[in-house]
């Protein structure tokens, strides 16, 4: 057995936490897909896996190895799936296909767009769920998401796609109650809407790009939100300055609701991300979405 089907094998393993299951769904009988991890523990000489009687998980050297074997499994993937292009022409991409994607961004730049998408592919239905919190994949059966944000260690795989510029703004009346800030230092003396990430809930710092490099700053909270949403109504509302997308807030900013402030101090961008779990076989739908959004995206807002 090579080293690529074992690392397929253990990825199924890690995924399904059952050696039973991933045998099933590779069509290998049980004790060939034992013998695959004993060969690659034994190989590496270290435990990949802790086994019980009800679940199989990873060691933590056997998650820092999954993570790699997804990257490369997905490398090896994408590779052959470049050069299929010169062979024949594929069946045209069907089904439904569930994407996940960041709740403002969804909103004001990919919605917008996905008619593109449709009219490109007739026979994939969508299913748009929209979040700004981490989602597992796996369990609630998503085929992509689309992220905003720097992105933590993932066993997904994670392709960097853009850079969305970013703008600090104000309501008229809270900028009326508390003037309206000229420089960095400025902004210490103010109140802000702050944003919350993650499982842990940690509250996103400002970025910008100040004398060549990047500053970061953190403002007192005079509200605190995990959704984007809710992060625009309560800077309408006057409740503080907010740092957001700008893609999201120009039309409010156009229709005199939100005041930018300091517009000669740039906003560091963020970087959009799409991710989508690790398969041997990307499906067909799953891989035209992708290069789709890649497309889309790279032209609106490049790297």
């Amino acid at each position: 057995m090579d080293r690529l089907q074992t690392m397929q094998i253990y990825v199924n393993i890690v995924e399904r936490g059952s050696f039973t299951q991933a045998a099933e769904a590779l069509q290998l009988h049980r004790p060939a897909v034992t013998k695959a991890v004993q060969q690659l523990e034994q190989e590496l000489g270290i435990r990949l896996l802790n086994r019980s009687t009800r679940r199989v998980s990873a060691t933590a050297e056997g998650e820092a190895f999954y993570r790699r074997c997804v990257q490369l499994l997905a490398n090896v993937n994408d590779t052959f799936a470049s050069f299929a292009q010169f062979s024949e022409p594929r069946a045209q991409p069907k089904g439904r296909l569930r994407l996940n994607l960041a709740t403002a961004f969804a909103k004001s730049v990919i919605i917008p767009a996905l008619p593109e998408f449709q009219q490109r592919y007739p026979q994939i239905e969508l299913v748009v769920g929209a979040s700004d919190q981490p989602v597992d994949l796996i369990s609630e059966g998503i085929d992509c998401v689309v992220r905003i944000g720097e992105l933590k260690d993932s066993s997904m795989v994670a392709r960097k796609i853009g850079m969305v510029p970013m703008v600090t703004c104000g309501s008229p009346a809270y900028l009326a109650r508390h003037g309206v800030p000229r420089t960095l230092d400025d902004l210490r003396a103010h109140k802000a809407v702050n944003f919350l990430t993650g499982r842990n809930r940690r509250v996103i710092d400002w970025g910008f790009r100040a004398a060549g490099e990047i500053v970061t700053l953190k403002l007192d909270s005079s509200v605190l939100t995990d959704n984007s949403e809710a992060l625009l109504a309560c800077a309408l509302a006057g409740f503080g300055l907010v740092h957001a997308l700008r893609p999201a807030l120009q039309p409010h900013i156009d229709a005199g609701q939100l005041v930018e402030v300091l517009p000669g101090v740039a906003g560091a961008p963020k970087p959009i991300s799409v991710m989508y779990p690790n398969r041997d076989h990307l499906p067909g739908k799953v891989r035209a979405f992708v290069d789709w959004i890649s497309e889309f995206v790279g032209r609106r807002y490049p790297a």
